[in-house]
């Protein structure tokens, strides 16, 4: 009986690191170690609980965890943008000439007012609309809107 709390401990042990880590990689062998728990506690003997350990684990990382990985992906990117991330993509007032040689520029977005620069360093004038296209920390990279 001593091994199937053995067993239940690395499970649990290994459950709570992949908690802690993400990305699927523990949670194989936290499985198979729940089911040689299931196995020690059926009697079975300490070679067929390491088989059981094995042939579980080596089923997750090759059957589940695929598919497991593919989910979790799709899942990311139907999340909605937040932040920063989500002003990637829509288009501003400039409200301050965007000059990379005197280091100005300004954009607006939803009375917002943000530190902007272009793509290809080219000026843009006061009144212009822009497309935001990436972030640098706080900076907006921009290009003329279409």
């Amino acid at each position: 009986m001593t091994t199937v709390y053995i067993w239940i401990t690395i499970a649990c042990v290994l459950f709570a690191a992949e908690i802690m880590t993400l990305g699927f990689a523990l949670l194989g062998f936290a499985l198979g170690a729940a089911v040689s728990a299931v196995g020690a506690w059926m009697g079975l003997g300490t070679e067929w609980q390491i088989i059981l350990f094995i042939a579980c684990s080596l089923a997750f990382f090759f059957g589940i965890r695929p598919a497991l990985v593919r989910w979790w992906k799709e899942r990311e990117s139907r999340l909605p943008k937040t932040n920063a991330e989500a002003l990637i993509g829509r288009t501003g007032k400039v409200v301050e000439d965007i000059n990379m040689d005197e280091k100005t520029g300004r954009v607006q977005i939803d009375g917002d007012n943000f530190r902007a620069i272009t793509v290809d360093g080219s000026r843009i004038e006061a009144g212009q609309h822009v497309t935001v296209v990436a972030l640098d920390s706080t900076i907006l990279i921009t290009k003329l809107a279409e």
